[in-house]
């Protein structure tokens, strides 16, 4: 799995006297909502990081809209946030909806609350009908020790900008209970963390999603402490006095109350801070233009008069940010992609407005066509030249403007960069040549940016496929799941299931928005994960999805990988599904359960539920393993793979991204599937999971190969995946590999049984006669006399090379290899028969072992 990390700023609580555009419709009364089916619609919030479901609590009035989690065992927001019961999930202002809270936990979910409870201590099962001055939702529950009993309250006033939460613990114990009151807040991704003390403040801020929350404790003898203000880190915010607080007397009870909001930015932050604290402030405008008019997403950092930064914001589509301050002096930096800088000093004795003058922009505008002028998704890398530094467009959750990325899903876009000199390279995938060009922007000007990308890779009869990605509702990263969905379309990926970690979800509204259903197809799908790691993660495809429900409807995880496959394989009554390890250590599964050195059966019942497992990187099929991976590590897979199959499994290799982050996320290796259409609209979902059963794919992290074998006595022919026999053990593999213009391949290897045959090892130095210049790099017809039944599986190779900067630091560093799946000849006419070679690195096996064998399909 891959991760990434963050940076610091500040929070913003949002007061009552706080002004702020609402609809003249909407009542300044709060109410409770149930969300149900009859209420969704109406009630449900908007954002990237949305996770209310049916049966959750909303609060909410014209300004703020809460939802509390329904407060039941096992009420998980995501895989990582877990434990949500009667928590804050989902928080935003109601007239700019834009969730990006994971949770925010009161006393840290130390307490097994229930509710919400009406004032005579019975369940509410209903809400309350009608608008009320103020909305309140009470829970209460015991903690896991008993020792203490909590009761937590959420109000909502009518007009308020702020979520009053109301705390009481109550001591059980006989003795003095030393207690530790705190919260918890998840705000993931891209969220930077800040305290202000004298303000009894905490805020978290993420600058692109516009985004902050702050929540404040306005009794002076108390102040949150965070244990975290790192990006990537969850906070727990002990609530601390400025002296040791005494222990609780049995029976004696300890109230905390604090707000919490949603604010723009951390500015908005600190004005809500200061309102609820009674403070006076001033209206500050601010609009930042350059000559071309309004510049949205500029840059506002306010300083004190001195150079001391104070917060941040972001302007509007307007080119406006709209924010309370002192009194005072202050110095104000715009800043925007494209435009520079400007400080300019504010003097605020009063409301104020300030227009700040940036330089105009330089823009590149683009119109990237496919064939014949017809529109086509595109990555395209801008990277600066002769001293121009690289341009950040966005982090890595963003959707189309990803760090020095550019994604569009039609090949038409107008980007700002600074003025200087780009090396620009537009690509689509690997079926198509990539053009490598420069621009020159100048300020003021549009440079235009045209080519045409030529697919130049014939893959016919096949289609590429990523089955194991991931986005924010997996809840490890905070990847938009529509940049997600972006980067796939972008690298010419024609079936990619939505395997989100123990959620059932699709990408279909995704598909929608960017008008792609004809490009891409998809299903619903999951990654069950589970502990141990890394061996109990397993993908499965199509699933049925239960939206608004916990998990989707989705399985839940279990200890044993062995129950948990099981349990994925046979859900929806046995459904017809692909079933995927994914990143397996496959040694602890076929022999070695504690990966201690000696025999203990592994978890090799596994192997009876599983239809594809996942063998990169694909470039280790040419290293020899010295020893056999310990705990965590997942070794030598393909190796391992290799050995699999001389045991006798028929278990298909696979490769996939398992992408989590949007930068160069998706693309670097794919599956091509055998199919009957090369239009992935016309493909059928069933049938290439049955392909895929069947082995019917070629792996690669771009090259394109192609291998069919054909006996010399008979007609039979085979293709990868597929048995063939030749009596006599004589045959030829028709061999063929492609390549665009940003790749190389110069060596082509048979492997016998797992093993590189060095007569039938062909390198561009060895056989010069057999590779050529061009996309068709190899296309020989070569003749194989074998002895004994064999696999025989076909790889290729790029050695020295690299895939190369079109795939990113990461993908790109890896040497260009494609690997088929093997074709199983039989020479007896009996069956093919595995020869139990372990290859030079015995696996611990025990006395008369034996494969499991596959579990029936329904078709």
């Amino acid at each position: 799995m891959q991760r990434r990390h963050f940076v610091p700023v500040a929070l913003a609580w949002l007061a009552i006297t706080f002004v702020c555009a609402t609809s003249p419709s909407v009542s300044p009364a709060a109410e409770v909502v149930r969300l149900s089916q009859e209420t969704w619609d109406d009630a449900a919030p908007q954002g990237k990081e949305v996770d209310c479901i049916y049966g959750d609590w909303m609060l909410r009035n014209d300004r703020v809209v809460a939802v509390i989690a329904e407060a039941i065992a096992k009420r998980n927001a995501n895989m990582t946030v877990r434990n949500v019961r009667g928590s804050v999930i989902d928080l935003t202002a109601r007239n700019d909806q834009n969730d990006q809270l994971s949770a925010y936990y009161p006393l840290n979910a130390q307490y097994e609350l229930v509710g919400p409870l009406a004032s005579d201590g019975t369940l509410l099962e209903k809400a309350p009908v009608g608008q009320e001055k103020e909305a309140t939702l009470m829970f209460r529950g015991p903690a896991a020790d008993k020792l203490s009993t909590a009761e937590v309250t959420y109000v909502l006033p009518e007009g308020a900008r702020w979520l009053k939460i109301i705390t009481r613990v109550t001591s059980t114990s006989d003795k003095p209970l030393e207690l530790s009151i705190g919260d918890a807040i998840r705000a993931d991704g891209e969220f930077d963390f800040g305290r202000v003390d004298d303000l009894g403040l905490f805020w978290a801020y993420d600058s692109f999603w516009r985004q902050a929350y702050g929540a404040v404790i306005l009794d002076p003898a108390w102040r949150f402490v965070p244990n975290a203000t790192k990006r990537g880190e969850h906070p727990e915010l002990r609530i601390a006095s400025a002296s040791t607080a005494a222990p609780l007397a049995p029976g004696e009870i300890r109230e905390t109350v604090r707000y919490l909001f949603p604010a723009a930015n951390t500015l908005d932050v600190l004005a809500i801070a200061r309102e609820l604290r009674g403070e006076s402030l001033l209206k500050v405008e601010l609009s930042v233009n350059d000559s071309q008019g309004a510049v949205d997403g500029a840059e506002i950092q306010v300083k004190t008069a001195a150079g001391e930064p104070i917060a941040h914001g972001r302007t509007d589509a307007k080119g406006q940010l709209s924010t309370r301050l002192p009194a005072g002096s202050y110095q104000v930096v715009a800043s925007a992609l494209g435009r520079g800088e400007k400080a300019v000093t504010l003097d605020a004795a009063r409301d104020v407005r300030q227009s700040i003058e940036l330089p105009t922009a330089g823009y590149v505008v683009a119109k990237i066509v496919g064939l014949g002028g017809a529109e086509t998704a595109c990555k395209v890398q801008f990277r600066g030249r002769n001293g121009t530094a690289d341009p950040n467009f966005g982090p890595d959750s963003a959707i189309h403007g990803v760090r020095n990325l550019y994604y569009s899903q039609d090949g038409k876009f107008r980007v700002p960069l600074d003025p200087g000199e780009y090396d620009v390279i537009l690509s689509y995938g690997p079926e198509f040549d990539a053009v490598f060009t420069t621009v020159s922007v100048e300020r003021g000007k549009d440079t235009p940016l045209t080519a045409e990308l030529k697919r130049t890779v014939d893959t016919k009869g096949w289609l590429s496929a990523d089955f194991h990605s991931h986005s924010t509702p997996s809840g490890d990263n905070t990847s938009s799941q529509r940049g997600r969905v972006l980067n796939l379309l972008a690298e010419h990926i024609e079936f990619a299931p939505c395997t989100e970690h123990n959620r059932i979800t699709v990408y279909d509204p995704h598909l929608e928005f960017f008008a792609a259903r004809q490009k891409m197809l998809s299903c619903p799908g999951m990654e069950l994960t589970g502990r141990p790691l890394p061996i109990n993660h397993q993908n499965a495809f199509p699933l049925t999805p239960h939206p608004r429900t916990q998990d989707g409807g989705a399985p839940l995880s279990d200890i044993d990988p062995v129950v948990q496959i099981e349990r994925l394989a046979m859900w929806e009554n046995g459904s017809d599904k692909l079933v995927q390890i994914n990143h397996p250590n496959i040694v602890q599964m076929v022999a070695d359960r504690d990966l201690d050195g000696s025999a203990d059966g592994g978890f090799e019942k596994m192997f009876s539920f599983m239809d594809v497992v996942e063998v990169h990187p694909l470039d280790t099929i040419f290293s020899q393993p010295t020893k056999l991976p310990t705990e965590r590590e997942e070794g030598n897979r393909i190796f391992h793979w290799l050995q699999l199959l001389n045991l006798g499994y028929r278990v298909p290799g696979v490769v996939n991204t398992d992408a989590h982050w949007n930068f160069h996320g998706s693309g670097g290796m794919r599956n091509f599937i055998k199919s009957s259409t090369d239009d992935p609209a016309q493909a059928s979902v069933p049938t290439l999971v049955h392909t895929c059963e069947h082995g019917n794919i070629m792996m690669t992290n771009g090259p394109f190969l192609e291998v069919q074998a054909k006996a010399d006595q008979g007609n039979d022919t085979a293709a990868v995946g597929e048995d063939l026999a030749a009596p006599g053990g004589k045959l030829h593999l028709q061999v063929r590999v492609q390549c665009p213009n940003w790749l190389e391949v110069n060596r082509v290897q048979v492997f016998v049984n797992g093993k590189p045959e060095p007569k039938w090892n062909y390198t561009r130095r060895t056989h010069p006669d057999k590779f050529h210049q061009a996309t068709v790099v190899f296309a020989e017809d070569l003749p194989i006399a074998l002895e004994a039944d064999a696999h025989l599986i076909v790889a290729c190779a790029g050695e020295g090379k690299e895939v190369g900067p079109i795939m990113g630091p990461y993908f790109g560093k890896i040497m260009p290899t494609a690997v088929g799946n093997p074709i199983f000849v039989d020479i007896a006419g009996d069956g093919f028969q595995p020869n139990g070679d372990m290859l030079g690195l015995p696996l611990p096996l025990e006395p008369g072992f034996k494969p499991s064998k596959p579990h029936q399909h329904k078709h």
